[in-house]
């Protein structure tokens, strides 16, 4: 049956010309392919265990990960499209300082580096660095759907297999609470007002806008629910395009032989950015205006119509970019700015008129910017017609722009660039003098700051477009201009726990911008790579709530630590050379980190640079000689002194008595695995003759006194990589990488899974 959301275009379809018809065939089938579910007429009500309202690059995430956990997730997306910022949104250019490519956003990195691999492309191609990563929208589109349409044939071994359903064109439109708990949602499904009762409910939209819905305190701009100041201000939104080069001339219908409305104004912004003779980028910072290949050189993507290959590594590179996104001289308002401050009013978020205005205006002037390229750079170059095809931006354009541009305006992206949303007021908000501190960690020899609770990576400047005066920001947390580079990191940050959880509506999770966070954080934690592992967070989180039927705020974080360490995404700060990604004991080593443990043989050395200083001599360098990882001592054994701090460290609060014998009582003796299992057993239960057991180990008699504790440590997965084919060897001795395995499962194991 086909989904009622598409009955609209099914029918238009038969309506339509031939060549509109092919158009519609080719956009139904994308539809299809992008895993819809169906609602059918006769079903009144919906359940699920999670929902995700938005399906931009968070939202995606997060739903991908629920449903690799066992859990049936609904996904609901506003548009036809999963990635948001980073696909609809056509900013395709990965914002990754950090070089944090693991969880779901390695997996996504992997599968675009080898759909260019096929292709016989470079993905290099964008920020004039031969190191960078980007793609094409539809290709990020395809590979998202891809990803999401396996989710659940992704579910945990051994567990359940979960769900996914995407809603494409639905909406959350109301919350529903059990006193201040989430109970379930209405959403706006092909037209139809559908109940969906969930027990965890995660805003990813692109403005935030279920967290009112639910009733849940926030920050919009540097004001604070239910106080909105119409004064407060957000960042300079972005109506981005994608261009490319036609050799054989612009066709007609692309072709801008009149001015946009408005065009006069821009064009001095224009000017100071890009002109015919500008400079070119041979060294950094930028000597502004740019020529037009440097100015391609920035946003470069691949170009799959193209049958040559090029990369941004050098200015020859740039010369041969035949497609690249306009997102750097159309910032809306810019440099006219808003009622003569910088940035947008906070309507922008709480008004939805405004909001379509502005979203207008801000096409507009990207339009400007494509008639400039044409007319006064006389670049043969338009919207590139192998991308979009949509009416989302001629719907937001209806009314504003002239319908001479209408062939233009639907090969717009589909969404705007939204920088700024609403934030939930969470457990915990990090202010930018906590991401500088954290992000120290482990430079010019110091040791780590690391976020305990850490539920992601990311790594960016504290990027504000606009709307960055004093006034702007929030003094609740001592920000001003000026912390924008007193405060900036040095290195890759944690987004903690507390981030993701509302303060007074459980059940209610923040992911995409919407997390908790101040407004100058919120301009380094926005973008794609840390917005999918938050995302993914979000998901690990909403999914093992609603398994254990308990509020998130409940959960113990180790215990979603945990299964995002093995689902692949890094959470602490520092790597070792003898411990790589692949290593059996890297989630181990990763708890082992954020919790103090176990202390490494060596700490990492690497210099102190701002993190955007991709070109100091003194990093690379420290690169090269591997002085940006330490040494853990993974097969080291154990001695009595590191088995000692590691239970007190794992088991007890700092001062609190130990009611246990830890094994090898302080001693700078190596600890057996019988002693460290016999200890590790009697912490988590273990009683004698409380159950029977069947043999797993050839080299542990059943008389043995050790026999019930070592197959008590197995039943609750204690064991699962340290002791496997039947053989323990109780005698020889526990390594510090053995142990950090064992005691992350034992942590875990005592809240069960």
């Amino acid at each position: 049956m086909i989904e009622n959301t598409y009955l609209p275009a099914v029918s238009a379809f038969f309506r339509a010309s031939s060549r509109k018809k092919k158009i519609l065939f080719i956009m139904l089938c994308a539809s299809f392919f992008s895993f819809s579910a169906p609602v059918h007429a006769e079903q009144q009500r919906l359940s699920y265990d999670v929902v995700i309202a938005g399906g931009g690059a968070g939202g995606t995430s997060a739903a991908i990960a629920a449903a690799r956990l066992g859990v049936r997730a609904a996904l609901i997306e506003e548009t036809d499209w999963l990635g948001g910022q980073m696909t609809a949104a056509a900013v395709s250019t990965m914002d990754d300082l950090s070089g944090n490519r693991t969880g779901i956003y390695g997996e996504f990195y992997e599968n675009i580096r080898y759909h260019y691999f096929l292709k016989g492309k470079s993905v290099s191609t964008c920020y004039w660095d031969g190191n960078t990563m980007a793609f094409e929208p539809s290709a990020g589109r395809k590979i998202l759907s891809e990803m999401a349409g396996s989710a659940g044939k992704k579910s945990k071994p051994g567990g359940k297999k979960g769900a996914l359903d995407i809603y494409y064109r639905s909406k959350v439109t109301a919350v529903r609470k059990s006193g201040d708990r989430i109970s379930g949602v209405t959403a706006d499904i092909g037209g139809k007002k559908v109940p969906i009762d969930c027990s965890v409910l995660i805003d990813a939209t692109e403005y935030g806008d279920v967290i009112p819905l639910a009733g849940a305190l926030y920050r919009a701009g540097n004001s604070l629910s239910p106080m909105i100041s119409e004064k407060s201000r957000v960042q300079d939104i972005t109506w981005t395009a994608v261009i490319k080069k036609y050799p054989g001339g612009i066709p007609a219908a692309l072709r801008m032989t009149a001015p946009p409305p408005g065009y006069e104004r821009y064009v001095p912004e224009f000017r100071k950015a890009v002109t015919k003779n500008g400079n070119s980028f041979r060294s950094y910072p930028l000597r502004m205006p740019v020529d037009f290949a440097t100015h391609n050189g920035y946003r470069g993507l691949p170009d799959s119509s193209n049958p040559e290959d090029y990369d941004a590594a050098s200015p020859e590179g740039w010369e041969s970019i035949t497609k690249t996104g306009v997102n750097w001289t159309n910032d809306y308002p810019g440099a006219q700015k808003w009622e003569g401050r910088g940035g947008l009013p906070v309507s922008y978020l709480e008004d939805g008129e405004f909001r379509k205005k502005a979203n207008a205006a801000a096409l507009l002037k990207t339009l400007s910017f494509i008639y400039y390229v044409q007319n006064e750079l006389g670049e043969p170059w338009s919207v590139a017609d192998d991308e979009f095809d949509s009416d989302y931006p001629l719907l937001a354009a209806k009314g504003s722009v002239p319908g001479e541009y209408s062939e233009i305006v639907r090969r717009l992206p589909l969404i705007p660039y939204v920088r700024e949303s609403r934030r939930i007021v969470g457990l915990e908000t990090p202010t930018s003098k906590d991401v500088r501190r954290n992000s120290e960690s482990y430079r010019d020899g110091r040791g780590g700051s690391e976020v305990p609770h850490a539920m992601a990576i990311g790594g960016y400047i504290l990027d504000l477009h606009a709307a960055d005066e004093d006034a702007d920001l929030e003094k609740e947390f001592g920000e001003t201009a000026a912390s924008i580079k007193t405060d900036m990191p040095r290195g890759p940050f944690q987004i903690p726990f507390g981030s993701f959880i509302s303060r007074d509506v459980d059940g209610l999770l923040g992911a995409e911008k919407n997390l908790s966070m101040s407004r100058l954080v919120a301009g380094a934690f926005r973008l794609q790579p840390v917005s999918m592992l938050t995302g993914q967070a979000a998901g690990t989180i909403a999914a093992l709530a609603a398994a254990a039927d308990i509020p998130p705020r409940k959960l113990d974080p180790r215990l979603v630590q945990r299964h995002l360490l093995e689902a692949g995404s890094a959470l602490s700060l520092c790597e070792y050379s003898d411990v790589p990604r692949e290593h059996p004991f890297w989630p181990g080593v990763q708890m082992s980190n954020l919790y103090g443990w176990i202390a490494p043989e060596e700490l990492p050395s690497a210099p102190s640079a701002k993190i955007d200083d991709i070109y100091n001599n003194r990093l690379v360098t420290a690169r090269l000689f591997g002085l940006d990882k330490g040494i853990f001592g993974v097969d080291t054994p154990l001695t009595g002194i590191d088995s000692e701090n590691l239970f007190r460290r794992a088991f007890s609060e700092p001062g609190d008595p130990v009611p246990f014998l830890t094994p090898g009582a302080g001693s700078t003796n190596f600890v057996t695995r019988r002693d460290f299992c016999s200890a590790l057993a009697h912490v988590l239960g273990f009683r004698a003759g409380h159950k029977k057991y069947a043999s797993r180990y050839a080299d542990i008699p059943s008389g043995s006194g050790f026999f019930g504790q070592v197959h008590f440590l197995a039943e609750k997965g204690v064991l699962d990589r340290v002791a496997r084919g039947g053989i323990f060897l109780p005698e020889s001795f526990v390594t510090r990488g053995a142990a950090a395995d064992m005691m992350m499962r034992a942590v875990t194991a005592l809240k069960g899974e």
